[in-house]
């Protein structure tokens, strides 16, 4: 069987904010979710040459698609780590892809560079 993730590059890995079930017994307020860092593999989308991008005085605006590998629940809160260790945002849900019929077989996200939580990779 042909498969799309065979291009996917090793070394990614998904930081997806679990659901708070819990509520604090003092205030009723729910407590705040653990992360979870799951590794997988991904493809980050090239950049577009007539794509939008936001250029302001301190920095440029960098959306792109990543596609990613275990297919995740992904919120527009999560993150994504490329084996360089650069930082991209999901933007919007993730959105399970694959042949139809089938299991899903990777996410596809709308993310952006987030060059402020990028990690330092030695």
């Amino acid at each position: 069987m042909v498969s799309a993730v065979v291009l996917f590059q090793p070394g990614w890995s998904a930081v997806i904010a679990g659901d708070s079930n819990e509520t604090d017994p003092n205030t009723g307020e729910p407590l705040p979710a653990g992360v979870e860092e799951i590794p997988g593999r991904g493809l980050l989308q090239a950049p577009l040459w007539n794509g939008f991008s936001e250029v302001t005085a301190s920095t440029v605006v960098d959306e792109r698609m990543v596609l990613f590998e275990p297919p995740v629940a992904v919120r527009a809160e999560d993150s994504f780590y490329s084996p360089a260790g650069q930082c991209w945002q999901a933007i919007t849900e993730g959105m399970p892809r694959g042949i139809p019929g089938q299991a899903p077989e990777y996410v596809a996200v709308q993310v952006r560079h987030a060059p402020e939580l990028d990690r330092q990779v030695s």
